[in-house]
């Protein structure tokens, strides 16, 4: 490992000179598909509904890892055309439609998803519907159409409200997923969601608000509302995913654990420290040449770690020992090329900045490696690891170049 990193390390010092900066400026630093470059990236924005009830402060992602952040309501807008399917972690529903997150609400704590491509609404029936046997009960016993389960939301439609509330029921008071309830659950709540849709279709009033009235009402009995210090936790909540914060640990949680191969551990361990390898180098070489970059990137590699530990955490893999302490590392591959690259960085200030180049190059290029057929999560923090590493590398081939043409080496 120590040999290919020093390769790849000369290899683009060699490119550098040939003209690879420029190159690598033509990749497309803000894609969530980072394997994408600007030609070949689509960047038409995508808006995507997402209701339970309205569904506000979640957490919604293509399947390249692109988020989505909260325009407003229950409205999540993708920078570019996303890739399905696309799942939703976390969040509160709205359930008073009021348009604030208040105790008559509730957190979202089913995972929904969508499948379906070039459609917009992500709802209970959507991920019912990746299953062929739920959507197809769906179509014959409800009446609905293929086309009724992917653009309807329990706000236009009494039915689909009424499964919707009934499956939520189901799914809270036997503590199942979504991705447990089959068919036979479906049924056997028939009587229940046909009881509701009668019931529903006898009382006063516009849709939206027969629905929100059931809802309210199905909270209550299944005694799921927030109390008051949720309340001001969410607030924080919904604003940071209107950011789209950088940090992908807060989501981390929410995602399903799945069960990791001794190679995948150990990609985790490595990944956390070479983005160390990044943040300590960028720290050091800002205390030798006090340019801005250096400081700014080193805090964004201090939140890539994060995101990395978060994951670490949840599979109960220890934290190297010597996480906190500046230019030390458990593996020697990365203590060797951590002093490499400070040999280098401390050459000239356009040395330092080749640096920057070639720390987010190798970054990427182990990120690609081993994001594939990585587990959800971890795709999740690479691909947001992959996007920043991509602007980085942006902000320091255009450093380098404005460098070399008011003090040219070469």
């Amino acid at each position: 490992m120590k040999k290919q990193i020093l390769f790849s390390l000369v290899a683009a010092s060699l490119l550098i000179g040939c003209g690879s900066s420029a190159q690598n400026n033509s990749l497309d630093s803000t894609s969530g598909d980072s394997s994408l470059t600007t030609s070949q990236a689509t960047t038409t924005p995508v808006d995507i509904t997402v209701e339970r009830g309205p569904v506000v402060g979640a957490y919604v992602i293509d399947n390249r890892g692109q988020r989505a952040y909260n325009v407003s309501g229950n409205n999540y807008r993708f920078k570019q055309t996303p890739s399905y399917p696309i799942n939703v972690y976390g969040g509160y529903i709205d359930v008073d439609r009021d348009g604030v997150i208040g105790e008559k609400d509730t957190k979202l704590v089913l995972n929904l998803a969508l499948h379906e491509h070039n459609q917009t609404n992500v709802t209970l029936l959507t991920t019912l519907a990746i299953n062929e046997e739920l959507k197809n009960e769906l179509m014959t016993t409800y009446g609905l159409s293929h086309e009724d389960i992917y653009t309807l939301t329990p706000s236009d439609s009494l039915e689909v409200a009424s499964i919707s509330d009934e499956v939520y029921r189901y799914c809270i008071e036997n503590n199942l997923s979504m991705e447990s309830f089959d068919r036979v659950a479906l049924q056997g709540l028939q009587g229940r969601i046909e009881s509701r849709i009668e019931s529903s279709k006898t009382l006063e009033g516009s849709v939206v608000d027969i629905v929100t009235n059931n809802e309210i009402e199905l909270m209550e009995q299944l005694n799921v509302e927030l109390d008051t210090t949720q309340v001001s936790q969410a607030q924080e909540i919904i604003n940071n995913t209107a950011l789209i914060p950088q940090d992908p640990s807060t989501i981390v949680e929410a995602m399903p654990v799945s069960v990791l191969t001794q190679t995948q551990k150990d990609d985790l361990l490595f990944m956390y420290q070479e983005e160390k390898v990044a943040r300590d180098v960028y720290l050091k070489l800002y205390e030798k040449w006090g340019l801005k970059i250096f400081n700014n990137i080193a805090k964004a590699e201090e939140t890539h770690m994060q995101g990395v530990k978060a994951l670490l955490e949840k599979y109960e893999i220890v934290v190297p020992v010597a996480s906190d302490t500046v230019g030390e590392f458990d593996l020697e591959e990365l203590q060797s090329l951590y002093e490499t690259l400070m040999q280098k960085g401390t050459l000239s200030l356009t040395d330092a900045i080749e640096v920057g180049v070639l720390v987010e190059e190798t970054d990427i290029a182990d990120l690609q490696k081993r994001i594939v057929d990585a587990p959800e999560d971890i795709k999740t923090v690479y691909n947001s690891l992959l996007e920043g590493s991509y602007n980085h590398l942006a902000a320091f081939n255009s450093q380098l170049n404005g460098t070399q043409q008011t003090n040219p080496r070469r």
